[in-house]
């Protein structure tokens, strides 16, 4: 199935922007639609922009350290990865990540760090600095890492203070999966990662009608002391749709790798991701020519612009090389990035630049890039994302992206049992009118 080409227009007043980063690919004169390759110089001073929109241009207020609350993320760790490298994937700084390092070394040593363990971390909102780090050392114990509120950094051992459990998820679509979802009281998180792993298959937002059917099993970390639980990984989803049913199960290998694939093995992820926000309403569909806001004129719009509020994370849709970072007039706070096959990929009206996100650093499919913003020509807060291969802008609603290797036959019959494992467990989550939540035991889908 097609994705939707239809646009969802919820914000009333939009940014749209032609222009692309300074020494970043220039839209050229003439209706082709096709623009010059990037040159690699130092990004020029902005354009006085028109009086109506220089509030736009001027620095964001800073926000103050907790105004906003914390955020955390659940990283499980692959093969080679260190604590230094998942945390400046993620913008800490090497001044920044110095002490964290020696704190944790004091009482654990950190080669010690293994693949398939869970570490999570915790970020202020407003600030998004590092405010806690926590790594599973074992089924028992914790290295807990935290930010005094001096701005020191203390560590120690801790027994692991949270536990697993499944829940599955089952209904039929009434007025959309989001809103459905929802109800039954599924975190936002996992109708989100939902919609990343089916976004190459249809437009969840869109192509679902009523009568489709889902069903999703996913894990939440309980934590000592809280009231509510984290929601943890998708482990297997089942989206009916028309009549034609899609079913995605995780599977991680040996060394930490993990993705999502069809009962037979091959790949349901893709070397790109279909969106490069959570939570995100296209608001302005790609076109080559369409009326500005504020310049009030047509001018080419090559990309596609999300709403989203203030300070969203921007993720990099895939891995690759930073060939631009800092400001780029009409696109404000703008990143691009060169990806595999000369295709590029463009951020801009960015509230913050992502720490560590700056020329020649590599970034990761799915890393933190940026903050959203209204930096530049923009009449209130969203995303422009822009894709272009070669010398020709590309409709990020219709590029397709090439599908990741199939299961490897080694891992076969691993993957095998654990996939019908997880399509029993879906089939037996009861479908109703009104969506049910279910708990089910860990051990359903442990094969070590």
């Amino acid at each position: 199935m097609g994705l939707c080409r239809r646009a969802v227009v919820m914000v009333a007043s939009l940014a749209v922007v032609g222009a692309v980063p300074a020494g970043a690919a220039r839209v050229r004169t003439g209706a082709t639609g096709k623009a010059a390759k990037p040159a690699r110089r130092t990004a020029a001073k902005p354009a006085t922009p028109p009086a109506r929109a220089r509030a736009a241009a001027r620095p964001e207020a800073v926000e103050e350290r907790g105004s906003r609350g914390r955020a955390e993320e659940h990283v499980h760790l692959k093969k080679g990865d260190t604590l230094e490298s998942v945390l400046a994937a993620r913008g800490v700084e090497a001044a920044e990540l110095r002490p964290w390092i020696a704190a944790a070394n004091i009482v654990y040593d950190l080669r010690k760090i293994r693949p398939r363990r869970g570490l999570t971390l915790r970020f202020d909102r407003a600030t998004h600095a590092l405010e806690a780090v926590r790594y599973e050392i074992d089924d028992r114990t914790l290295l807990v890492l935290e930010r005094s509120a001096a701005g020191g950094i203390t560590a120690r051992k801790a027994p692991l203070p949270y536990f697993k459990e499944l829940h599955g998820v089952a209904g039929r679509i009434d007025r959309g999966l989001r809103e459905d979802a929802s109800e039954a009281g599924v975190p936002p998180h996992v109708v989100s990662e939902v919609a990343d792993i089916f976004g190459w298959e249809l437009d969840v937002a869109n192509d679902l009608r009523a009568g489709d059917e889902f069903r999703i099993i996913y894990e939440n970390l309980w934590q000592t002391g809280e009231p509510s639980a984290e929601a943890g990984k998708v482990l297997g989803a089942e989206i009916v749709a028309d009549g034609r049913k899609l079913t995605a199960v995780y599977f991680e290998d040996e060394d930490g790798r993990g993705g999502y694939y069809r009962p037979s093995g091959d790949a349901m992820s893709r070397a790109l991701l279909r969106y490069p926000l959570e939570f995100t309403q296209i608001t302005s569909e790609f076109s080559l020519l369409r009326p500005h806001p504020i310049l009030r004129r047509s001018r080419p719009h090559l990309g596609v612009d999300f709403a989203a509020p203030p300070g969203t994370p921007v993720r990099a849709v895939a891995q690759g090389t930073v060939e631009f970072s800092g400001w780029a007039k009409q696109l404000g706070r703008a990143v691009q990035i060169a990806h595999a096959g000369s295709l590029a990929s463009t951020y801009g009206h960015l509230a913050r630049i992502a720490a560590g996100v700056k020329e020649g650093a590599a970034v990761e499919r799915g890393q933190v890039i940026g903050y959203v913003g209204a930096t530049g020509l923009a009449t209130g807060p969203h995303l422009h994302f822009a894709l272009h291969r070669g010398d020709e802008y590309v409709d990020p609603l219709t590029v397709i992206a090439e599908r990741e290797e199939r299961i490897p036959e080694a891992a076969r019959k691993k993957f095998d049992r654990l996939q019908q494992v997880v399509r029993a467990r879906l089939a037996s989550l009861p479908a109703s009118p009104a969506p049910r939540t279910v708990s089910l035991s860990t051990s359903d889908l442990r094969l070590e």
